[in-house]
């Protein structure tokens, strides 16, 4: 495998001999069928550099050990490599042979060229070790971080005493990512960011592509109490030298890799591929909820889930966080269900209409991209929706026969769930706010019920089942209306924050001018559809009307006006469905809009914060149509 270039990983290198067969007491300190952990003495040879030598594994529960060379703590997955006198480590993956992913160093008033002053071993079990580094703030006062290591875990856990900032993490690469479980990944691309500092949003997580497709390097934080701080290098081809990582108030970070090929995958998508079937050179390594990071002609992300082709030939997805995506059709299930697939992956949602859905994984294997050709909005038919780079990788576990994510194997959010805890976890990815907010059936489903007991002449019978399916139908108005008001209402509160903040920061104008535009969309689209949007308290009538007029109809004419008096309730469904979905898009950019602002200009970090907090609330709890999973 080959994760860093090759001018890097000679930079980069570590001299001594690991992962070799090279072991003194005649046994290797860990192997792939072994995840138990060891702490290991690099024992200097007497020639050459005074860290080449043979690996020496400390007796389990030695913790007065005095390290004659490197410290190594080595599980099943990672080896971490703490040179002699220094405090950078070194975080190498196991998984395919051991490759250098990762340099680590404490970071303290900005400095990194801190004096360490003592190593203390905390724990040394096979279940988990620790080291305990100590060293001198540029102040000359005492800090310490700890380096621990579990059995059969992917990632290291840093835990900083306090005055200690920052963690620096360096494993360079083009593309970092902002994953976002509630609208669009942020993808930083080195190559389109003019300065050599930017800052991200404060996120709890960032992933690092590592060059060649082979590695994620993946931070995680308690804290969002800081921006992450990415410094960018000064020569061609751009890369993201390193991140910085703040401990805030909470003392902990963790540095986690998922290794293996093919683990994430880069498409470029030109304007002339829209419509086209693009075979990539990428096979799925393994069953999963696979993300598409999709460039977008308007320079944003566009985030989508591959389908997963069935040995029969239909083409499958799971749900968000492992909910059954079949649950629910009716009612509509917790999360919501994709009540608008078709066969053929053929799809429909209110903002783009029907499409060919555009990325896959068929039943060999191998990824496939179709980007979409716009065809519904007339001032766009014929444009490209996807433009630029195309990133793929594992985002969650699927549970769909044939298809399981096997245990060895892990996604973002089992990273997510590892390190930070089921509780915190559930937190921050707020699984509450991904719940579909869904009261009452579809429009056209009450319609298609309705209208069928009609043409069966059986409304007689089937009485109290109409009047059941009429009070759906309005609750079911009633719910998305008032979450359209929600938009609505939304909106123009955050005109009037907008239009403070630019009355305080007139050298922001200019962002702040193109948010407010943004923003200006939702009443808009709200004034287009007025009319044909009507009311719940219209629909209530029409309701009534139906029970006064047409309960008891019989006759011949009687599926006619069936079917006349259920389309107006299709007819403000459908309205309904394409305003929410149009309002949902309008948020979602205005938040993707504000984290690439702040990459560029560190100045707008109050304001993009905000925004993005103001967002995140908003886009809670969707109704079905906001198509919030396409």
């Amino acid at each position: 495998m080959r994760y860093l270039p090759a001018v890097l990983r000679r930079v980069l290198a570590f001299p001594i001999i690991l992962g070799c067969g090279v072991a003194s007491m005649g046994a290797e300190p860990a192997s792939s069928a072994d995840p138990s952990t060891y702490l290991c003495d690099v024992q200097p040879s007497g020639v050459g550099m005074p860290d080449t030598g043979r690996l020496l594994r400390l007796e389990e529960d030695d913790t007065t050990h005095r390290f004659r060379g490197s410290a190594v703590l080595v599980n099943d997955k990672l080896r971490a490599v703490l040179p002699q006198g220094g405090l950078t480590v070194k975080v190498y993956s196991e998984t395919e042979g051991m490759e250098l992913c990762a340099r680590l160093q404490p970071v303290c008033s900005g400095r990194t060229d801190l004096k360490r002053t003592s190593l203390t071993i905390r724990e040394n079990t096979r279940t988990a070790v620790s080291l305990e580094v100590g060293f001198l703030s540029p102040q000359n006062e005492p800090r310490q971080i700890t380096y621990e290591l579990n059995a059969g875990q992917p990632f290291i856990k840093t835990t900083a005493s306090a005055g200690v900032e920052k963690l620096r993490v360096q494993a360079p690469c083009r593309f970092a990512v902002l994953p976002d479980f509630f609208a669009d990944d942020i993808v930083v691309d080195a190559s389109t960011i003019p300065v050599p500092q930017a800052e991200l949003p404060s996120e709890n997580f960032l992933l690092h592509m590592l060059h060649g497709g082979e590695a994620i390097v993946m931070t995680v934080s308690e804290s969002r109490d800081n921006d992450v701080v990415v410094s960018l290098s000064a020569t061609e081809p751009r890369e993201i030298v390193c991140s910085d990582i703040s401990y805030g108030k909470k003392p902990h970070v963790w540095i986690a890799v998922l290794a293996g090929p093919g683990i994430w995958h880069e498409q470029a998508v030109a304007a002339a591929d829209a419509g086209k079937v693009l075979v990539l050179d990428w096979r799925m390594p393994y069953p999963a909820l696979w993300r598409v990071d999709w460039g977008t002609s308007n320079k944003l992300t566009d985030s989508w889930e591959m389908l997963l082709q069935h040995p029969d030939g239909r083409y499958l997805m799971q749900n968000w966080f492992g909910q059954d995506p079949a649950a629910g059709q009716r009612f509509g299930a917790e999360f919501g269900a994709r009540d608008w697939n078709k066969p053929n992956r053929q799809r429909w949602n209110p903002v783009l209409g029907s499409f060919p859905y555009p990325c896959w994984v068929d039943t060999d294997g191998s990824g496939h991209l179709q980007p979409i050709l716009l065809q519904r909005d007339k001032k766009a038919a014929g444009q490209p929706l996807f433009l630029g780079p195309t990133l793929v990788y594992p985002l969650d576990r699927v549970q769909m026969p044939p298809f399981t994510t096997p245990l060895e194997k892990l996604t973002v959010v089992d990273l997510v769930r590892m390190t930070l805890g089921v509780g915190p976890c559930q937190y921050i990815l707020d699984l509450e706010g991904q719940k579909r907010n869904s009261r009452g059936v579809a429009t056209c489903y009450a319609r298609d019920v309705i209208n069928a007991i009609y043409k069966e002449g059986t409304q007689l019978q089937n009485g109290p089942v109409i009047v059941e399916h009429l009070d759906l139908c309005v609750a079911f108005i009633r719910n998305v209306r008032e979450r359209i008001d929600q938009y609505v209402q939304w909106g123009r509160d955050m005109r009037v924050y907008l239009e403070e903040q630019r009355r305080l920061h007139p050298g922001q104008a200019e962002f702040l001018d193109e948010s407010l535009l943004v923003v200006q969309r939702l009443d808009q689209l709200f004034e287009e559809r007025r009319e044909k949007v009507h009311s719940p308290e219209f629909a209530q009538q029409q309701a009534e009307g139906f029970r006064t007029n047409l309960l008891q109809l019989t006759g011949p004419d009687a599926y006619d006006k069936c079917a006349a008096q259920m389309s107006i309730f299709t007819s403000i469904g459908g309205t309904q469905d394409d305003l929410v979905a149009a309002c949902r898009t309008v948020v979602k950019t205005l938040r993707q809009r504000a984290g690439i602002a702040l990459a560029v200009n560190p100045e707008l970090k109050d304001i993009a914060t905000e925004i993005r907090n103001r967002t995140q609330a908003m886009l809670r709890n969707p109704t079905a149509y906001e198509a919030p999973q396409h």
